[in-house]
């Protein structure tokens, strides 16, 4: 891949990331707290994919974790951006019936705070993975 293919890739990811946010505050207005909680998810994991795809690597995990572990060393960003690793639980929990306890309802384990605080680390995550990437050259979506 061409750097401008890789930038161009990493526009695409960048949006997607931006549609999956506003899906989960849309979601946080219909009191669907579970499921804006994994479009939270997914957008931080698809801003860390769009800033490691412009770097010619898309790690194949659902993981921000791993994500995170992928990008380069700056002791100034990790830690804002370490916040996002705990989106990792959200992935499958917020989908999954027998990810949480037995007899937890997948509708009654989050609410509101949850949804809002994952919101909130997800638009975090994203606007400084894209300041970041400007700062390597790739274009504001």
């Amino acid at each position: 891949m061409s750097v401008e293919t890789d930038f161009a890739q990493a526009v695409r990811w960048f949006h997607a990331a931006r549609s999956d946010l506003d899906t989960a505050r849309a979601l946080l207005g219909l009191e669907r707290y579970a499921p804006a909680c994994f479009h939270a998810q997914q957008a931080a994991e698809k801003a860390f994919k769009g800033l490691l795809v412009a770097t010619g690597r898309l790690p194949k995990t659902h993981s921000i974790a791993q994500l995170l572990r992928e990008l380069p060393e700056d002791p100034e960003r990790h830690p804002l951006l370490a916040s996002a690793a705990r989106l990792d639980k959200l992935y499958i929990a917020t989908r999954c019936p027998d990810a949480l306890p037995e007899g937890t309802d997948i509708s009654e384990a989050y609410d509101a705070k949850d949804a809002q605080d994952a919101i909130d680390v997800a638009e975090g995550s994203l606007t400084l993975l894209q300041q970041w990437g400007g700062e390597i050259g790739i274009p504001a979506p």
